[in-house]
């Protein structure tokens, strides 16, 4: 059974008071003012929410007191609410531009008619993604994801509310990121409005600690960016070659002012989106990485040389193809310190030019990378929840991992193995002699195992992991602690890379 209150305030991050402010029936003697909060808003029926037919909540007595009775709330925190007429029935408050604080990103699937969603679905779409939920809810139809975040993103008004537009773009991706795979996703509801509230018949599970760095998750929103402009299944997008040459590249470059603030990009986001634009047009990783540390000397206050080399690093990974119009518009409206008018900031074609890819079913041949696909599925298919590693040999797993017919090649299979080791997406342990051969498990299904396993099995089911997998040490580990600042995969790299024979 999980404790709702608990929840609740992990999730308000204490934005509201502890206590009510009159009547109290838990304040003690020795409390202590706890200086200006802000409000929130309850609605017993999804027809008062509708109406607007609610109460406001200014502390977390109140609310738990009220907890049973609600079924939506406003999980982020306004500056003030209050009532509308002199019988306290019809609230007003929660708009946009008085939030005072942000705790959570949610996203709402609606179960269609017809539609099979599994919580289990939502699930695996967010371990592939990196990105689990800290908390799932389930609703009359549906589910609400809720991603918690470490410490409250507070609203400015500076900048014309700049931290709500950042706040925005992070929920859009996130959102976009799960409608990929899930249909479902409500991609029209509010950011930053009402939200089903957690109760004791609601909750699938929640994790205290899998909450979210808010940085983290604007860095990773920003890489985002560039993969929906730019990606389409059937076309395989060559990069645009002179993106150093446009405009913005040159009014970030000149300012040495460049910090971050609350609310605003900073200096890794700048020099990432720099590298990205030296990568995109076809410029040497070495040439960038002098820039960077050239520009990142330049500034008043600098970052470190190892941080500017692993963000050039990360920009020159292959994954993302260009930056982002979007977040360069941001960093320009922050730091670009000349006049925006005149020449355009972006001068080409940011789409580049296509060829057609050949599809897999018309080649005699696969790609490695679709070969891992393929074993991941079967592997897949093989798991059970309380069992999620299979043991077999490495001729039964070449046998059963085929396509339209045809069994993968030992050369293939052997380096789908080690490149899907190496990227922590499966753990390996091999056993030599009679009866030998391979222990395996997707991470997906390990985590799975973790997060669906009750609580009384849960604690030996851990040591039965680090039994089969001792690189799966640090896996464990995210679900006892929570994580450090920076930290952006959920994951990680395995700390011991097993050989595959």
């Amino acid at each position: 059974m999980f404790n709702v209150d608990e929840i609740c305030n992990a999730i308000l991050h204490g934005g509201i008071r502890k206590v009510k402010f009159k009547n109290s029936k838990i304040q003690s003697i020795n409390y202590q003012p706890e200086g200006t909060k802000g409000a929130i808003f309850g609605f017993r029926s999804k027809k008062h929410m509708i109406d607007g037919r609610g109460i406001v909540v200014t502390s977390e007595e109140a609310l738990s007191e009220n907890a049973d009775r609600l079924t939506h709330w406003t999980p982020n925190v306004y500056q003030y609410g209050t009532y509308t007429n002199a019988q306290r029935l019809f609230v007003k408050g929660h708009e946009e531009r008085n939030l005072k604080q942000i705790n959570c990103f949610v996203i709402d699937f609606d179960k269609e008619p017809g539609s099979k969603l599994r919580d289990q679905d939502i699930l695996d779409v967010a371990i592939d993604l990196d990105l689990i939920p800290t908390l799932l809810l389930e609703t009359p139809g549906g589910y609400q994801a809720y991603f918690i975040l470490q410490a409250p993103w507070f609203i400015s008004s500076k900048n014309d509310y700049q931290s709500i537009r950042i706040a925005k773009l992070v929920s859009q991706n996130l959102r976009k990121a799960f409608a990929e795979n899930l249909p479902e996703v409500d991609l029209g509801c509010n950011h930053f409005g009402i939200a089903r509230i957690p109760r004791t018949d609601n909750v699938v599970y929640y994790y205290p600690a899998l909450t979210h760095n808010m940085q983290d998750l604007i860095a990773w929103s920003m890489k985002q960016e560039p993969v929906a402009t730019y990606a389409r299944p059937d076309l395989h997008v060559l990069k645009p070659t002179k993106q150093i040459q446009e405009k913005w590249v040159d009014l970030l470059l000149k300012n040495p002012e460049i910090v971050g603030e609350k609310g605003k990009f900073g200096r890794n986001n700048v020099i990432f989106t720099l590298s990205l634009a030296y990568y995109a047009s076809n410029v040497d990783q070495e040439r960038c990485s002098d820039d960077m540390d050239l520009f990142n000397s330049g500034l008043t206050r600098p970052l470190k040389a190892a941080e500017v080399d692993r963000i050039v690093r990360s920009a020159y990974s292959g994954k993302y193809q260009g930056a982002s119009t979007v977040y360069v518009s941001e960093l320009v409206a922050n730091w670009g310190l000349e006049s925006l008018s005149g020449t355009p900031l972006f001068n080409q074609n940011r789409n580049g030019w296509v060829k057609v890819k050949k599809d897999r079913s018309e080649r005699t041949n696969s790609h490695v990378h679709e070969w891992k696909g393929d074993l991941l599925a079967f592997l897949e298919t093989e798991c059970v929840t309380y069992r999620p590693e299979i043991k077999l040999t490495k001729s039964e797993l070449q046998a059963s991992v085929t396509y339209n017919g045809k069994a993968i090649s030992r050369g293939s299979l052997e380096r789908a193995l080690k490149e899907l080791v190496a990227e922590g997406k499966l753990y390996l342990q091999m056993k030599a002699g009679r009866g030998g051969g391979m222990i395996l498990a997707t991470r997906k299904a390990l985590i799975r195992t973790v997060i669906k396993t009750n609580q009384v099995v849960k604690e030996a089911y851990k040591q039965s992991i680090q039994t089969f997998f001792p690189e799966a040490r640090s896996l464990t580990k995210l679900f006892e602690q929570p994580k450090k600042a920076g930290e952006v995969s959920l994951f990680g790299a395995q700390e011991i890379h097993a050989g595959t024979g």
